[in-house]
């Protein structure tokens, strides 16, 4: 008795396999696409292609890190504390100074809760 194979069996609805030298069917050759605008080569190849610089990730020295969040530390301090705000100013100023996007934005946000502070102050003060 002989084993069901698709060369021995013509009910089984199997196609007749290839012998052991040949691989696959190879497939039909696929449509060329056309090319897009961004596929296309530059037309000036002499002009080097510079990255956009707001892409880019930004240095940033590890001291002014570390001054930024301090100020953000000290500005959450100054509404209770107007002095921690002032500290929190300072810090926030000299990360700014140091080229820091987020000491600039530490020195506002340091300054608006300094003089919400000195409100609460002298509101409580006057009380």
């Amino acid at each position: 008795m002989t084993k069901a194979t698709a060369e021995t069996s013509a009910d089984s609805g199997a196609t007749v396999s290839r012998p052991a030298g040949e691989g696959p069917a190879p497939n039909p050759p696929a449509a060329e696409e056309p090319a897009a605008d961004h596929d296309a080569p530059h037309a000036d190849d002499d002009v080097e292609w510079e990255a956009d610089p707001a892409l880019e990730p930004v240095d940033e020295l590890p001291d002014a890190r570390a001054l930024w969040i301090i100020a953000f530390t000290f500005a959450a301090l100054g509404l209770f504390f107007p002095l921690a705000g002032l500290i929190a100013i300072g810090c926030g100023a000299l990360a700014w100074r140091r080229g820091s996007g987020r000491g600039r934005i530490a020195t506002f946000v340091a300054l608006g809760t300094t003089l919400v502070g000195i409100l609460l102050m002298v509101v409580v003060l006057l009380r």
